[in-house]
């Protein structure tokens, strides 16, 4: 459940509101601090474990006051087998499963004000994913509030995005400090930690000091150049900057390598593990090849605040961390190792990642609640860029290729009736796939074949621009496919595939000498058009199927009808019924067959012309 504080309330313990908030205004760039860390750890590769001194500074840029201050404390849902996430996830993730000897967790050691005052800190669900402070009194809109936080982390063999792996030469801190809700509308938009669910934060600074062994490599997310400082007692310091991001990673070994590359004057850094060099390489051009088409899509690389873009390539064993975005920062690996060139999952999962730098970094819409809005954005950019890239195909094998478009149409298929909107628990892992990748995709790939690339390119660069550095909701969305485009294609979008379970399947039913017949089965519609050929001396002609018609007759004897001839409506259920062409006569056929018997015994017997 999420958490809300209401006003009517503010002594009161956490409670309940139904419906999202509207989005919390457009893009100002660069936009305020609202969630800012000062943090120092130092990690003990020996034990995983972290232990770290934070400052939390939340700002209060809302109408309403602050009563108190809720944290999330993300790895105790790896603690024991009996967490709600583990019993959602049946103690897996992406194939990759759970090691309860190797459990990892979050506790806050002592949490104060500024002054030193202690305060109390109440857990808001049975894992403590979630906690509560109550304050000695409101943070008043415009005001700001500091707490000082003791806390340490016990990380778990790599699991759901975190974790150690290599025998402890290699971690991933995804998830790892206290870490504030989001204050919106007069409430703490934070839930307890779902297995499908991923995450929601506000912008801010980040200066984090991180101890660890002197030979080790640490990357992480950045806006500036980072320090190192080498310790008498064998270990080093390094320090790093992150400015208007919601969320800070790191990852750390003594095996990293590292290649660099500059791409329109973004710093991008591969590291990754010796027997790796392949892979990375090929994650390395993906990422070069891909960035210019996203600036050009959709709008600058962190609209011109990030310099600086890391790719982590996880080692073999640490499959559970590969395969997933963070600000300025991302990891590839989640698909396995090294492969054949022909097989492009590696380039595939690192423009997807890539993606996710522009929606859900940037364009900060909620995981949690709408988990659509970013991976159905960054899933549409992936099919974009991989037709750019490598003629759109997933495998490209001695003949046989198969697109990453193709393989969602498959998955798609299996429930198309899922709604695209819920919150992410709302769905079981399949359900949640397909509505949270497969179907926007194909219904914004929909829109675009619909609309054409100039006007769905405006809408694209709009959205971006007009919700950078905000937390848009799908309302917001809307109203930017109404204005750019228009109310009908919005219509048929939201009501009929976001929130709805409509389907459709447009088919020929039948073609003789004097008519076709065509049908619409599901409730679903999306306008379109059907390309009549009568005979072979006259241009086709293309005529419009509007939704007020779910049959449609065409007189006139035609010799072949196709729907949708353009192929736009990439989310009709089975594309092969939608073409038919009328069998020949028998007197016709004779012919056909006359003439083809003449021709072989001409060609066979010497007759034939040359």
């Amino acid at each position: 459940m999420k958490t809300r504080i209401n006003l009517l309330a503010l002594l009161c313990c956490v409670g309940l509101l139904g419906l999202p908030a509207p989005s919390l205004g457009r893009a100002t760039v660069p936009p305020p601090d609202v969630a800012s860390y000062d943090i120092t750890a130092t990690y003990d590769p020996e034990t995983h474990t972290l232990t770290g001194q934070q400052t939390a500074v939340y700002h209060n840029r809302t109408a309403a006051p602050i009563p108190n201050l809720v944290f999330h404390l993300y790895l105790n849902a790896f603690r024991n087998t009996e967490t709600l996430w583990m019993r959602e996830s049946d103690m897996g993730m992406r194939g990759y499963g759970f090691d309860p000897n190797a459990p990892g967790w979050t506790r806050i050691d002592q949490l104060s004000l500024a002054d030193g005052t202690v305060l109390t800190v109440k857990a808001l669900d049975d894992d403590e994913t979630l906690v509560e402070v109550t304050l000695p009194q409101p943070v008043a809109p415009g005001e700001s509030i500091s707490v000082d936080i003791a806390f340490t982390a016990q990380f778990p063999k790599v699991f759901a995005r975190t974790g150690w792996a290599d025998s402890g030469d290699f971690i991933f801190g995804g998830q790892w400090f206290p870490k504030f809700g989001v204050w919106e509308s007069g409430a703490w938009n934070a839930y307890p930690f779902h297995a499908n669910s991923e995450f929601y934060a506000d912008f801010g600074r980040y200066d984090v000091a991180l101890t660890l062994p002197q030979d080790w490599i640490v990357a992480a997310t950045s806006t500036a150049t980072s320090g190192v400082v080498a310790n008498s007692d064998g270990t080093a310091t390094h320090t790093f900057v992150a400015e208007h991001v919601i969320d800070f990673v790191w990852s750390a070994s003594p095996e990293f390598r590292e290649m660099t590359r500059e791409v329109e004057g973004v710093d991008v850094r591969v590291v990754y593990y010796p027997r790796q060099r392949a892979m990375a390489r090929r994650a390395l051009e993906a990422t070069t090849g891909a960035l210019p088409l996203y600036n050009a899509w959709f709008g600058t690389y962190g609209k011109g605040l990030y310099p600086q873009l890391t790719v982590v390539i996880v080692p073999p064993d640490a499959g559970g961390a590969g395969g997933m975005e963070y600000p300025t920062l991302f990891t590839v690996g989640a698909l396995g190792g090294p492969m054949p060139a022909c097989l492009r999952l590696i380039e595939v999962e690192t423009v997807h990642e890539l993606g996710h730098q522009w929606f859900q970094s940037v364009v900060a819409t909620n995981e949690a609640e709408e988990p659509w809005l970013d991976e159905g954005f960054t899933d549409y950019a992936t099919v974009r860029a991989t037709n750019a890239l490598y003629d759109g195909n997933l495998v490209d094998c001695a003949g046989w290729t198969f697109s990453y478009l193709a393989m969602h149409r498959m998955q798609y298929v299996m429930f198309p009736d899922t709604p695209m909107a819920g919150a992410a628990w709302d769905f079981d892992s399949m359900q949640y796939g397909i509505a949270t990748y497969s179907k926007p995709l194909l219904a914004l790939i929909t829109v675009e074949r619909t609309v054409g690339e100039t006007a769905m390119q405006q809408f694209l660069s709009t959205y971006f621009d007009r919700y950078a550095f905000a937390h848009p909701r799908a309302e917001d969305l809307r109203a930017v496919m109404e204005e750019i485009l228009d109310a009908e294609v919005a219509a048929w979008f939201f009501d009929q595939l976001v929130h709805d379970d409509g389907v459709l399947d447009a088919h020929v039913v039948a073609i003789d000498a004097e008519q076709a017949t065509l049908e619409r089965d599901g409730d679903l519609c999306i306008p379109t058009t059907v390309r009549v050929t009568h005979d072979g001396r006259h241009t086709p002609e293309t005529i419009a199927w509007s939704c007020d018609q779910p049959t449609l007759t065409i007189d006139g004897a035609p010799r072949m009808v196709e729907i949708d001839p353009n192929g736009a409506i990439v989310l009709d259920q089975d594309l092969a019924n939608n073409r038919l062409r009328r069998a020949p006569d028998p007197v016709t056929g004779l012919g056909i067959l006359v003439r083809g018997l003449r021709f072989w015994q001409d060609f066979l017997w010497g007759g034939a012309v040359w």
